[in-house]
């Protein structure tokens, strides 16, 4: 079969057996599978060993003994899968868990068949209803990472919310926000991109208008919160003067090649700010994303994904690069 693999930063289309698979798993037979902005980080950054493709939605090719699925049904799958009883997990933190990212789906998601362990098919496997579409099903491991770092700021409706930066991700939580019945305001220098958004809430290219408009929204309190999805740590600094007393940054993405923020201290203590991240889902956030997108109230395909063939994946990732797109899919072929 074809598959993606990655080897010593760089991608390319590959033959590789079928994978086998034992009790309690399950082959599934790619429907289509979402370009994740890590996927393109770990090609950029040459790591070693690196998984390709997460956002996979599939089709069941073969079950084995002990699985709740039938051949032939419709599958959506996440890639990792906490241990649920250590230290981490019962603090509700399963993504720092020492098994998390030990597990995986094999050999990726970019793959004309996946072998789906024991685990993920209990924990993290969801049957697709007939009529949802396979790029919007795909996309349930996002949007949880989305839900979670929602969860995380404690929206409420009514609050003020900044987004910087508009890709797929500050998209999608302009989406979520506004289905919380939050006010979401976005930043990005991309036109297109604010453009997008303003389906969502006002969105400028220019900083200090972002930061008027939150003040104006918040009766001049300032921001609520203030999510990044991308950035630069100047820009991340510059949210002690957007946020209101008792306000939140949100580092929501990788800061790459500079990660180190200066940050005033004095105004973090006498204003109670707080600083918050969130990396990955939990298994419940998982449900909660799938249930959304299933139930029409998120709409992943507001995104207009492009579809490319796993043959076209260096073509795929061109376009998230040079802004043709703000979502890749690749699908067989």
């Amino acid at each position: 079969m074809k598959a993606i693999l990655a080897r010593e930063g760089s991608a390319a289309l590959v033959e590789v057996p079928v994978p086998e698979i034992g009790d309690g798993e399950l082959l599934l037979a790619l429907e289509a599978c979402g370009l994740c902005g890590t996927d393109v980080m770990k090609l950029d950054t040459r790591a070693a060993d690196a998984v390709l493709g997460h956002e996979l939605v599939g089709v069941v090719a073969k079950a084995g003994p002990g699985v709740p699925f039938r051949e032939g049904d419709r599958l959506v799958v996440s890639h990792h899968v906490p241990c649920l009883d250590c230290h981490f997990c019962r603090k509700g933190q399963e993504s720092m868990c020492r098994q998390f990212k030990e597990t995986n789906i094999a050999p990726g998601g970019f793959s004309e068949r996946v072998r789906v362990p024991a685990l993920h098919v209990k924990h993290t496997a969801f049957k697709v209803p007939a009529g949802l579409d396979g790029v919007a099903a795909s996309q349930m491991e996002p949007l949880a990472c989305v839900l979670r770092n929602v969860k995380r700021l404690g929206i409420e409706p009514g609050d003020v919310v900044g987004v910087v930066g508009l890709g797929a991700i500050g998209q999608m939580t302009g989406q979520l926000l506004k289905a919380f019945g939050a006010r979401a305001i976005g930043l990005d220098l991309d036109p297109v991109r604010t453009e997008m958004f303003s389906r969502w809430g006002a969105a400028f290219t220019d900083g200090e208008a972002f930061g008027e408009a939150g003040r104006a929204a918040a009766d001049g309190r300032g921001f609520d919160a203030v999510v990044y999805s991308a950035g630069t740590p100047a820009l991340v600094n510059r949210s002690v003067g957007w946020l209101r007393d008792g306000g939140t940054i949100n580092v929501f993405a990788s800061f790459h090649p500079d990660s180190i923020l200066p940050l005033d201290l004095n105004q973090v203590y006498r204003r109670e700010l707080a600083v918050v991240s969130s990396y990955s889902p939990s298994l419940a956030d998982l449900k909660e994303a799938f249930e959304l997108i299933a139930s029409g109230t998120f709409d992943p395909l507001a995104l207009a994904p492009a579809k490319f063939p796993l043959s076209a994946f260096d073509d795929a990732v061109r376009a998230v690069k040079s802004r043709r797109t703000l979502k890749s899919v690749l699908v067989p072929g």
